[in-house]
């Protein structure tokens, strides 16, 4: 009996002390029953607080399929490792030609300056009243006669030099442009002189000569006046006076 008492005092303890921490009036305690009598059951109090979520429980069972989704594509996966390389293929056609490199460029360029000059110099060779190819030379006349210094600077105006065989090609040449000019009787200078060194013919720069046809016993100074060198109408060559008219024939070069 003394048991009971103690646990209904102890919950009736309890009862007022939640009413209190829940802000309610204390229910009348008062018991109409005598002592050592179970009393009424009292009121239900009101409820107590949530309490804290529990520790996770067992993982329930798989639940069904779901229904099939959109057409929508996700987002891509990560690039797979690369496959075997493929069988070659066919050769393609070819592509546009490129832009020429600047060196190329240059070199046309030249090319094109260098062909534009020879172009001029022919030219230049055909408006002459006589002209023949020999090789890259053209041997070219228009009955102009003037003294050796002065032919020399009329053929440089016009990008050449009074004329010299250097071969029995060139001079066969040469003889075969004074028949044609009709300067056959007029001995037409060729650029040879002694100058310098009397009895030492050279070209006009000085350097020995390639290729000489001299008519016998010629050079022979006439007078001592004869350091430049003809042509005859045989062909053969002869010394004569710088100072004498003479046919002028040029050599253009066209290189």
């Amino acid at each position: 009996m003394a048991l009971l008492k103690l646990f209904i005092r102890a919950l009736l303890l309890l009862q007022f002390a939640m009413q209190l921490l829940d802000g309610a009036e204390p229910q009348n305690l008062n018991c109409p029953a005598y002592g050592g009598v179970p009393g009424t059951p009292g009121h239900n109090g009101l409820p107590g607080r949530d309490g804290r979520d529990g520790k996770d429980g067992a993982i329930g069972p798989k639940g069904e399929k779901g229904e099939p989704g959109g057409n929508v594509q996700g987002t891509p996966g990560k690039a797979g490792p690369s496959g075997p390389a493929g069988a070659r293929g066919e050769k393609g056609s070819p592509g546009l030609p490129g832009l020429p490199r600047r060196e190329n460029t240059d070199s046309l360029k030249s090319e094109i300056q260098h062909l534009n000059a020879k172009i001029a110099m022919i030219e230049k060779a055909v408006s002459f009243d006589t002209f023949r190819k020999v090789g890259q030379k053209y041997y070219v006349t228009d009955g102009f006669k003037a003294a050796f210094d002065n032919g020399m600077q009329y053929c440089k105006d016009f990008g050449g030099a009074i004329v010299l065989p250097s071969t029995a090609l060139e001079n066969q040449a040469l003889l075969k442009v004074l028949v044609s000019s009709g300067l056959s009787n007029n001995k037409p200078f060729i650029r040879v002189t002694d100058k310098e060194t009397e009895g030492q013919f050279v070209d006009t720069e000085g350097k020995q000569l390639a290729f000489i046809n001299w008519h016998n016993g010629q050079p022979d100074d006439y007078k001592g006046v004869q350091d430049c060198g003809s042509i005859t109408d045989s062909g053969l060559w002869d010394d004569v006076g710088c100072d004498g008219q003479h046919p002028i024939i040029c050599e253009i070069e066209i290189g």
